[in-house]
Order: structure tokens, then C-alpha cells, then sequence
């Protein structure tokens, strides 16, 4: 088998019927067999809860807390590895999922023995493993999944990535383009907020360190206030007033008084004159420092320039700091908004260009699937005529339309189901058992080159029989050979070819006084095998 990923394992604990089993599964084609009601759908019911269907309480068994489903997969294959490490999950050689369901209704994922949302199971899923049964044939009818189909086999995945890519480029600018167009109706109304906001912080053109010099200049004309009214008061002492002759007269009187004392030493006369000398002279020196001019006009400016800082600074509730950076964020706008014309015209022009691009990566991807179509036409009419449909003829027709993320090709499945009856879309002629065999024909034509590693067949053979079902599993066969397949099927037809049979039994045990239904799941092996499908009931067309 060539497929990447394959299940080894699902390990079901209190699972409806299903007490502790633990089923294996092999590489190639297992078959599931069983009597009508022994439990086979609920093996297909696990593996759904293991590719992220929602779970329902009502599968846990009687009487007991919970319910869990585990999966086992191995895979040595890098690419899948990487798919895993970049989602966050990753492993070494097997891929384990559990889901646990609780009575109270609460169910948790684990992927890789980490807890995870349901939906990345289900993703995950989609991607490697394929579930084709009867509400899953109504998928057929998607053309989306019609393309997707053409595509794998046209091996176009570089191609439409690279188509891709660009069409988000493209829609991404386009979004833009709007978005401008949007801000170009109000661009009048906003520059004129932005031009009264910006007058007003321009004027003041906001710098910390200037803040910083205006405070400390106003505080020293504070101070210098202060030291005005000091000076007045000293000069008074010295000068003297109305009332007061001052220091001087006084100090002139003293020194009259000592000079007319005969007794008195020459010595304390000239320390007396010396320390008059000093007592002048530190007047002369206070009245130099502290004469200062005061400048009213300077004092207002500067008072008025700290009040624009806090004025603003209340406004836009930030420091000086958040003023420059709000004013820088008003100019940026402004220009974005003054240059808005010539924007829209390089975004046009970048627009056309992308468009250009897109058309030819459009064109490519067309030629190449309508190439493709005519190929997988005539295989899909081959296969489908190994599986009993011998009249039936395939037309995949392919038509241009209007670019989209998938590129320009609309897609119509048409069939001639009956000879000489015309070419129709397969969904409204196909009955529900020729779906399922054109199903399983596309996945024979494509499962050597499909991504998908696991096909899980439901009871595809319902309502067939006879040759029919021969030609069903032998084309389960082939399918097998390059990928894993797990089939639920009651027909020996199609049992006789499997690698693995498994067989679903339903019995009876006494449990706490009383009956409880098991099901239980044993492999049949060697010589047994061609004697329990010789014993299943033939159905005949």
C-alpha cells in the first residue's frame, strides 16, 4: 500500500453496546461484517466522533459515568508530520485521538495526548481520511467538490495554491480600494478637524526640554520677586526712612561719638571704620546681586506658553511626550489624507495589475483541467463499467466564468446513463446505488494520487447484489492497493476480497441480575475465512 497514514487501532470503553474492544485493523482492505443490528454502524459512529463529528450522551453504555473512543495511527510520511507540528500536535510515529463524552454531556478532544477543539480533528480528517456512504454521496453533487476532484487528478495543487495566493492578494487590495474610497468622502470633514487640531499644537510645537527651561526661568522670576522686597528692606535699614534715619546716619553719629573720646585707644577707632567699610560694602554687593530688572512682558510669555502646555496637555490627557507623538499621528493622517488621490490611482493601477496576473494564472488552470477533464471522462466510463453500469458514459464539462477562488472554470458532471438517452448532471438522473458506484469509481481513478490515505466505505453495497457486488469489491480492491480501506458491508461478494475480515457478534450476559447486550468484535483468520464468507447469504441482482 502506498498511502501515507493508516488506522491500526480504535479502542471503544463503554460504547453503546461495546463494553472494553479494542479492534485492529490492516494495511490494506478490512471488511466489517455482521448480522443486522450486531453493531457494526456503531464502529463507523467512533470513527466519526474521531474525525470531529459532535457527540452525543446517548452513546454511553448503562449505567457508567462515561464513554471513550481512541484512535491509533501510523504514519512515517514527513509531510503529514509537518502538517502536525505546524497545527501544533506534534508525534513521532503514531497519531493518537481520544474523545471522552461525561453523562453530564460535556465531552473534551484530545489529539496527540493534548486537548484540543473539535473542529481541528475535523479538519485533520477531511484532509486524510474520506468517508463515502450514503448521505456522503449527496457531496457528489457539489461542484466545489467536482473541481477538487478534477484537480487531484490534473495534479494541479501548485498551480491553484499559486492562483490563490494571488486572488487574496487581489481581494485584499480591492477590500482596500473600498476602504480608501470610503475615507475619500470624508476626507473634507477630517482635514478640517485635523487642520484646526494641528494650528493649535503647532503654535505651541511641544518640546519636554523647553518646558522644562520655562519652568525653571518662571520660578526665577519668582524668586527674584522675592528678592526685590528682601533688597527694599535692607536698603531701608541702611538708607533709612521717614521715621528711621538709618544705618548710615546712625554709624556716622557713632563714629563723631568715638572721635571726640581722648581715652579711647586708635586701635577700636580704625576696626570701628573697617567694620563700617565691610557693613557698606556688603550693601553694595546685595544691591548688585539683587537689583535685578524685572521684565513683565517676558514673565507673561512665559506664563502664557505654560498654560497653552497644560491647556493641551488636559485636552489630549497626556504629558508633553504624548503631545508630540499625538501631533506627529495628526500630521501623518493629514498627509495619508491630502495624498489620497494619488493613492487610489497607484492602487488602481496595482489592482489592474494583479488582475492581469490573476486572469493568466485563471487561463493556465482552465487549460490544464479541461485537458484533465477529457482524461478522467473516459476513465470514470471505464470504471464505472467494471462496477455493472455498462452503458453508462461520463462527460465532465468545463465552462468560463467570471473570476473566483477557485479560478474561471464552472464545472457540470453529465452522464449518459442509459445509451441514446442524452448527456444529463448526474444528480438529477443517478439513483442512489449508481451514486455510490460512481463514487467508488472516481475514488478507484484517483486514490494513487489523491491526498486522502483512509476510505471508509458505509455499507456501499446497499441495495446490490449478485455481480454486481463482485465488480464493488473488487474495485474496493484496487482501490486498497494504494490506500487503506475500511469497509462495512453484509455481501460475500464483496467480503471475499478483503485482507482482513472482521466480523461484529451481538450476544447476551447476565450483569448485576441482569441481561446486557455486548457487542464484541473478533478477526477471522486463515482457513476460516473462505468458510464464514461461504457461509454469508448471496444476494442476487
Amino acid at each position: 500500500m502506498s498511502g501515507n497514514l493508516k488506522l491500526k487501532t480504535l479502542n471503544l470503553t463503554n460504547f453503546a453496546t461495546f463494553e472494553d474492544q479494542v479492534i485492529n485493523f490492516g494495511d490494506n482492505f478490512n471488511a466489517i461484517v455482521g448480522e443486522t443490528g450486531s453493531g457494526k454502524s456503531l464502529i463507523l459512529d467512533a470513527l466519526q466522533l474521531i474525525l470531529g463529528n459532535r457527540a452525543d450522551k446517548r452513546i454511553i453504555r448503562k449505567d457508567c459515568e462515561f464513554s471513550c473512543v481512541e484512535a491509533v495511527f501510523s504514519t512515517t510520511d514527513e509531510e503529514i508530520k509537518n502538517y502536525f507540528f505546524e497545527i501544533g500536535h506534534p508525534f513521532e510515529d503514531e497519531i493518537v485521538i481520544k474523545r471522552v463524552i461525561h453523562k453530564s454531556g460535556a465531552s473534551k478532544a484530545f489529539l496527540n495526548f493534548h486537548q484540543c477543539p473539535v473542529s481541528l480533528l475535523a479538519k485533520a480528517g477531511k484532509r486524510f481520511i474520506d468517508l463515502v456512504g450514503q448521505f456522503e454521496n449527496q457531496e457528489l453533487f457539489s461542484e466545489k467538490y467536482q473541481l477538487s476532484l478534477l484537480d487531484n487528478f490534473a495534479n494541479n495543487h501548485n498551480l491553484l495554491s499559486s492562483y490563490q495566493d494571488a486572488f487574496q492578494a487581489y481581494q485584499n487590495e480591492l477590500a482596500e480600494l473600498e476602504s480608501l474610497k470610503e475615507k475619500e468622502g470624508q476626507t473634507h470633514q477630517r482635514l478640517d478637524y485635523l487642520n484646526f487640531q494641528l494650528t493649535e499644537l503647532e503654535q505651541l510645537s511641544p518640546d519636554a526640554h523647553e518646558e522644562a527651561a520655562l519652568k525653571e526661568k518662571k520660578d526665577k522670576f519668582l524668586e527674584l520677586e522675592s528678592n526685590q522686597k528682601l533688597l527694599e528692606e535692607i536698603n531701608y535699614y541702611f538708607e533709612g526712612g521717614d521715621s528711621f534715619p538709618g544705618l548710615q546716619v546712625i554709624l556716622g553719629k557713632l563714629e563723631r561719638a568715638l572721635a571726640q573720646s581722648k581715652s579711647l585707644n586708635s586701635d577700636i577707632i580704625e576696626k570701628f571704620q573697617v567694620a563700617r567699610d565691610d557693613l557698606f560694602e556688603i550693601n553694595f554687593l546685595l544691591n548688585k546681586d539683587l537689583d535685578i530688572e524685572l521684565s513683565e512682558e517676558e514673565l507673561s510669555e512665559i506664563v502664557d506658553r505654560l498654560d497653552l502646555y497644560t491647556k493641551l496637555q488636559r485636552k489630549y490627557h497626556t504629558d508633553t511626550p504624548g503631545l508630540i507623538l499625538q501631533m506627529r499621528e495628526f500630521q501623518v493622517e493629514k498627509q495619508s489624507l491630502e495624498n489620497i488621490e494619488s493613492s487610489l490611482s497607484g492602487l488602481e493601477r496595482s489592482i489592474q495589475e494583479k488582475l492581469s496576473n490573476l486572469q493568466s494564472l485563471a487561463s493556465k488552470l482552465h487549460e490544464k483541467r479541461v485537458e484533465a477533464a477529457s482524461r478522467l471522462s473516459k476513465l470514470l466510463t471505464n470504471a464505472v463499467h467494471g462496477l455493472k453500469m455498462e452503458g453508462a458514459s461520463f462527460q465532465i464539462k468545463l465552462t468560463e466564468s467570471e473570476i473566483g477562488p477557485s479560478g474561471m472554470t464552472k464545472i457540470d458532471l453529465n452522464a449518459e446513463i442509459n445509451p441514446g438517452e442524452g448527456y444529463h448532471r448526474v444528480k438529477d438522473i443517478a439513483s442512489g446505488g449508481e451514486l455510490s458506484r460512481i463514487l467508488l469509481a472516481l475514488r478507484q481513478v484517483l486514490s494513487s494520487r489523491d491526498s486522502v490515505s483512509i476510505f471508509l466505505f458505509d455499507e456501499i453495497d446497499t441495495g446490490m447484489g449478485g455481480e454486481t457486488a463482485f465488480h464493488i469489491g473488487k474495485s474496493l480492491k484496487k482501490v486498497s492497493e494504494h490506500s487503506q480501506v475500511i469497509a462495512i458491508t453484509h455481501l460475500p461478494q464483496i467480503a471475499t476480497f478483503s485482507d482482513r475480515l472482521l466480523e461484529v457478534e451481538k450476544n447476551i450476559k447476565k450483569s448485576g441480575g441482569e441481561n446486557r447486550t455486548v457487542s464484541q468484535v473478533k478477526e477471522i483468520v486463515g482457513d476460516k475465512i473462505k468458510s464464514h464468507v461461504s457461509e454469508m447469504t448471496p444476494l442476487l441482482d
